[in-house]
């Protein structure tokens, strides 16, 4: 999905043979690794350790039992990591939930993946037997049903694949003598090929020679010395840390080896370190001097030397910094030697990341100080990256600190002033900010002073500052109700995809096998800044390559240059294609047609655009458009007025709140397969909207849209990105279909799908409140402000007055809200859209309430709630603080601030009223076969992981009393769903059911004369009985918000959550997170509890890790998974609890139920706010004259926690 080792889905288990022999498994990322590294290898993949011919694995089984897939795109990548670990010997449970960095979730949350995988793990509770998949698979060598019993001869592999050329090579010297005959050609030392995940290749640097030195012995063994240790340069990071281990429990000069150990652990992440190298981290560090090499840093701190071979077998020692500066052409890192130390020696080494696991540092530092026993530091070395290229040694602080007496506070704060001089770090976004990253290395080296001071010296208070926060193996239960007489309504089924997701066989349009003739489109991006003018479009050179077949622009187009459909309320313009003035960077002008996708994407490079720059300056954000008072941007939407005012006015508070864009993150970018028919097209879109696919195609090539075959199977994830933006895809790849005749497949790679497709709505919002002593509102006033991009296609204003309000008394508030134009990509719908920002901007205003009057902010919320109205809230909320013990964590967190400068904790609870709104419509189709009275389905729902396909499953056999296994639910195709609505706004689900229930009573009367005169009949008789009768079994259902009973209703909920801050270092971890929810009588309770788990962690992504920055031209520099960090699953909650309250039977729902998949991710507003009540106690103490509150302004990430904490360096003491 990423081509660079950064989602996890592409990941497979490699088998090889020892020279001894023995098997060796382990993960790789299948994007990265060469097919010629493979020489040798035996490649597993999910197919082949488990499917319906040989029967599924235990690992498949045990993600499918414990609800471990939505969407399933993740789901073969998290199957084949946790198979390869499995096998690679015991693991704990913490190893094991160490090791999955690697793999990414958008859907679950995590959690159940987690406790699937756990069971496997040595100290378990649980035992499960696997079956050792030899014992049923065939080598891919000998075809045999066993392992093979020959080791591949090691001997030199040549392949020449003009223009260029692969060789693998087993022994040193075979390796120099091929660099000596390269010439001045371009060549490249290959084992992991990992640093495609950092650098990409372009086309100037793309090598003619590749050479594999995977195997070759010298630069993979080891030897261990009285003074040193020499490793192999070419070892990997999995085997070098392992052997940092063992080699430090058994030798105390070598103890620092294990702090090694454990900052390699930060490397990456496992797959990454099983083939990634010493020297080719070196390498890619030495290539590019920015770039924040662990390796490199932790090799530097402890003087460790590395020995350089040329073709002439000379040899060179260097330090690391040494290397940097010497010209590595046709010259060979051969070893590394790390030094023998005493116990007078203290190492310390750190990496501050923006998510707990898989990322490049924001700041990394090592330290190794030499201290006598009277506390004078003798020798030292401060190593940093990250400040900037040419930055390495703090030197000057090195030379300070000699034969100083380290614990000593005055020593030390002239240490921090000389770092404060001598660190100077550069600014290139999208880096953090040059004053956080100065305060986090000093802040970094008082950490590792107060790691290494004894004792005695420190005082209790600043002991916190001595460590990171620990992580415990994290937990999590869940709290669900059904009801067993109505089973399988209500039952806790599992995915009816879950096991072919589990095992691969689920197909997905990247799995639909390339047609005859078949043809690949690639959107050509204006890298220009918005308001430029397009003057000329010139795709010549990249028509030159024989592989590509056509370019299309705007002149192309035989209909609409317009993917909006008026007839859907899409009254916006939205071009397919930019044909004069710029509107946003990044906008598609036109597509390149190839018959290869490599083709495509390099063609789409070479099209030559010429514009004129703008007259005007652009707006970018809300911001600028207000500062700049561009009133004919900004458009009044709604009025909410007070209905009275107070007059017990005690403080007035006034202050302003924004939140910006997420990205969607659905781990299938956005696609679409057209194929031309004898009466039109066969469309197969990645779209939540089949309608509007149909409409936008029909208006841009002009086609009646009845001649439009749309068909959806499954989308792997989509959360909002895939209602309307995939009509760009859709449209495009049809445009080219249409011309050519000929199939096409349209698949955006992750950085075109990020720079052309919108995200969530960013906002802003001004308000001042009046209130009296008890904080209750006596009057208040707000503008709320969305920026719509360029769009305005997907309102949600509705949504978002809604929010606002929440449960609260709102008769003395008055309210506007506004849309306004930037000169970004059109914004839309992210899951809870509207919503999430209602719910942000009330409870932040009640939470600066609560710290301007210093009091509790529950009790301000309960003042201002609407009591009478929400009744069963306010029961929620005092069940969760009574059964959370919410009042005594609250003591103990004040305890606890008290007691610790450096870690702060703080707690957060959020009612919620979310009112589920009704709209849309939806059909479904049910057939009965007579021949085994088999049931299938077909709806106007697309199922993209919430498992609205489970749902009508259980209810289908639910209402016929048949097995679930009798029903089949079908691909969804607009012949027979025609006119379906966009599936989203968390209603789908339920609606489809509501047509489903329609078509299965037409159904059922249809059987009841026949049923009534044969009442012994089985379900196979009585539908046999029925063909036999001329009964027509097949019926369809429609869900319209007309229809009686159908009605809007509240959801109501409550979160709890807790968070640890490191005030040294701005990271924190989420303690805890309780959240009670009412979801009525829930049709599926697992699929209900894996929407709410999914949503808690999507939204305390939002709000921590998840940061879009774009340049001054309005270009976003973070789209690629390496910069645009979700969590992971080391950043979810360390205790997870979600319960389903017992209270509430839904009596306009359908089948009393709620809706799931939104409502959840609003109330993770708690994590900012539980965060700043964090960092409110550090800011007293930091700066006492200066307010606790400030305004939240975008997620809440490591950065913007340090630098609101107000701590600086003037505050340490020992």
């Amino acid at each position: 999905m990423c081509l660079e080792g950064g989602c996890g889905a592409c990941i497979v288990a490699v088998e090889v043979l020892e020279a001894d022999g023995t098997k060796k498994v382990f993960a790789v990322n299948s994007c990265l690794v060469s097919i010629f590294s493979c020489h040798g290898w035996k490649i597993l993949t999910n197919e082949g350790i488990g499917n319906p011919l040989i029967g599924y694995h235990a690992i498949q089984k045990l993600l499918v039992e414990n609800n471990g897939t939505q969407c399933g795109f993740c789901s073969c990548g998290m199957v084949m990591s946790m198979y390869a670990l499995h096998e690679s010997g015991p693991k704990t449970r913490a190893e094991i939930e160490n090791s999955f960095g690697s793999n990414l979730c958008r859907c679950t949350g995590y959690r159940p993946i987690l406790t699937a995988f756990k069971k496997l793990a040595s100290d378990s509770d649980d035992i499960i037997e696997i079956d050792d998949v030899e014992d049923v698979g065939l080598c891919s060598k000998t075809k045999c049903a066993s392992k093979c019993q020959q080791i591949c001869k090691k001997t030199p592999v040549y392949f020449d694949l003009e223009p260029a050329k692969w060789m693998k090579v087993y022994k040193l010297v075979d390796l120099l003598e091929i660099l000596r005959t390269t010439g001045n050609r371009l060549y490249m030392l290959v084992a992991g090929n990992t640093s495609r995940g950092v650098y990409l290749l372009t086309p100037s640097t793309t090598p003619e020679i590749y050479i594999d030195v995977t195997e070759v012995k010298e630069l993979t063994t080891y030897t261990v010395l009285d003074t040193s240790l020499i490793l192999g340069g070419n070892m990997n990071l999995t085997d070098t840390m392992s052997l940092f281990r063992k080699i430090a429990r058994k030798n105390r000069k070598f103890v620092y080896l294990d702090k090694m150990a454990d900052h390699l652990d930060l490397v990456a992440h496992v797959p990454v370190r099983n083939i990634g190298t010493l020297a080719g981290n070196l390498m890619i560090k030495h290539d590019h001097n920015e770039f924040p090499s662990d390796v490199f840093l932790i090799l530097e701190t402890v003087a460790a030397t590395l020995v350089i071979v040329d073709v002439d077998e000379n040899e060179i020692r260097v330090s690391p910094r040494e290397f940097l500066r010497i010209d590595m052409k046709k010259k060979v890192i051969k070893q590394i030697h790390l030094p023998a130390y005493g116990s007078d020696y203290y190492y310390g080494s750190y990496k501050i990341m923006p998510r707990a696991q898989h990322a490049h540092a924001m700041i990394n530092a090592g330290f190794l100080l030499r201290i006598n026993n009277l506390g004078q530091v003798k020798s030292a070395r401060l190593v940093y990256g990250a400040i900037n290229p040419t930055f390495v040694h703090a030197s000057k602080t090195e030379a300070l600190l000699l034969n100083k007496p380290l614990f000593n506070d005055n020593v030390l704060q002239q240490i921090y002033q000389s770092l404060d001089q001598e660190l100077n770090p550069d600014w290139v976004l999208p880096d953090p900010s040059p004053s956080f990253r100065k305060q986090l290395a000093i802040n970094l080296f008082y950490k590792y002073v107060l790691s290494i001071a004894p004792p005695q010296k420190i005082s209790e208070r600043n002991k916190s500052g001595a460590t990171l926060i620990s992580r415990p193996v994290s937990t999590g239960t869940q709290q669900i109700y059904s009801k067993q007489e109505l089973y399988p309504l209500t039952q806790p089924v599992i995915k009816v995809e879950a096991l072919a997701q589990a095992s691969g066989e689920a197909e997905y349009l990247l799995d639909m096998p390339d047609l005859p003739n078949q043809l690949h489109c690639v959107f050509v991006k204006a890298q220009a800044i918005a308001g430029s003018t397009i003057t000329n479009l010139d795709p010549v050179k990249a028509l030159n390559n024989p592989d590509v077949v056509a370019f299309y622009s705007a002149k192309d187009i035989p209909g609409l240059n317009n993917i909006a459909v008026a007839n859907l309320k899409m009254l916006v313009e939205e071009k397919l294609f930019c044909n004069e003035t710029v509107q946003h960077f990044s906008q598609p002008v036109g597509i390149v047609v190839a018959t290869n996708l490599e083709a495509a994407e390099a063609a789409a490079k070479l099209v030559e655009i010429s514009t004129t720059p703008p007259t005007k300056k652009p707006l970018f954000t809300l911001q600028d458009v207000l500062a700049a008072n561009e009133t004919s941007r900004i458009k009044h939407h709604t009025s909410f007025v007070a209905k009275s005012k107070g007059t017990d006015v005690k403080a007035v508070i006034k202050s302003k709140t924004s939140l910006r864009g997420q990205y969607h993150f659905h781990m299938e970018t956005q696609n679409c397969v057209v194929i031309p028919t004898e009466d039109g097209l066969d469309v197969f879109p990645g779209t939540q909207f089949m309608n509007g696919i149909q409409g936008a195609i029909s208006q841009v090539i002009n086609m009646p849209s009845q001649k439009i075959n749309t068909f959806v199977r499954r989308l792997g994830g989509a959360f909002g990105a895939k209602v309307t933006r995939n009509a760009f895809v859709s449209s495009a790849a049809a445009l080219a279909a249409f011309k050519l005749n000929k199939p096409v497949k349209m698949w955006m790679n992750f950085q075109d799908n990020m720079d052309i497709i919108g995200k969530r709505f960013p906002f802003y919002v001004e308000y001042e409140v009046g209130v009296n002593a008890s904080g209750v509102i006596q009057y208040l006033t707000a503008n709320l402000y969305t920026d719509l991009g360029i769009g305005g296609n997907e309102p949600l204003d509705h949504f978002l007055i809604e929010q606002f309000q929440n449960c609260y008394i709102v008769d003395t508030w008055t309210f506007d809200t506004y849309g306004v134009t930037t000169d970004n990509a059109a914004a839309c719908y992210t899951r809870a859209p509207g919503t999430v920002e209602g719910l942000a901007a009330i409870e932040t205003i009640m939470d600066h309430i609560a710290n301007t009057l210093k009091l509790d902010p529950v009790a301000v919320r309960r003042a201002n709630m609407n009591g009478p109205a929400n009744t069963l809230l306010v029961d929620c909320l005092d069940d969760l603080i009574k059964s959370d013990d919410i009042e005594k964590r609250k003591e103990n967190i004040e305890q606890y601030n008290q007691a610790n400068k450096w870690k702060k904790k703080g707690l957060s609870v959020i009612p919620m009223r979310f009112t589920l709104q009704v709209g849309l419509n939806y059909t479904t189709v049910v057939s009965i076969y007579n021949l085994d009275g088999g049931v299938a389905v077909s709806h106007g729902g697309i199922e993209m992981g919430q498992g609205i396909n489970t749902k009508v499953a259980q209810v289908c056999a639910y209402k016929f009393g048949i097995p679930m296994e009798k029903v089949s639910v079908k691909p969804s195709y607009n012949v027979v769903t025609a006119n379906s609505d966009l599936s989203g706004g968390s209603i789908t689900s339920e609606s489809v059911v509501y047509a489903l229930i329609q078509a299965c009573d037409v159904l059922l009367a249809r059987i009841k004369p026949i049923r009534d005169k044969n009442p012994n009949a089985t379900w196979e008789e009585l539908i046999q009985l029925c063909y036999l009768n001329y009964v027509c079994l097949s019926a369809n259902g429609f869900y319209s918000p007309n229809e009686p009973g159908i009605q809007s209703y509240p959801i109501f909920a409550v979160i709890a959550l807790e968070v640890e801050v490191d005030i040294l270092t701005g990271k924190h971890e989420i303690l805890r997170l309780d959240v009670l929810e009412d979801v009525g009588q829930s049709m599926s309770p697992l699929i209900d509890i894996g929407q709410l788990e999914g949503a808690l962690v999507m939204g305390l992504g939002y709000y921590s890790t998840e940061e879009l920055i774009f340049n001054e031209e309005g270009k976003l520099l973070t789209n690629r998974p390496w910069n645009y960090k979700v969590p992971g699953a080391k950043d979810i909650p360390q205790d997870f609890r979600v319960r389903f309250s017992n209270k509430s039977l839904n009596p306009v729902g359908v089948l009393k139920s709620k809706a799931i998949a939104e409502p959840p991710i609003c109330l993770t507003i708690a994590l900012p706010l539980a965060l700043r009540a964090a960092v409110a106690s550090a800011r007293k103490e930091a700066s006492p004259g200066n307010t606790s509150w400030y305004p939240i302004d975008g997620p809440s990430t490591v950065e913007n926690t340090l630098l609101n904490s107000l701590s600086n360096y003037k505050q340490f003491s020992l």
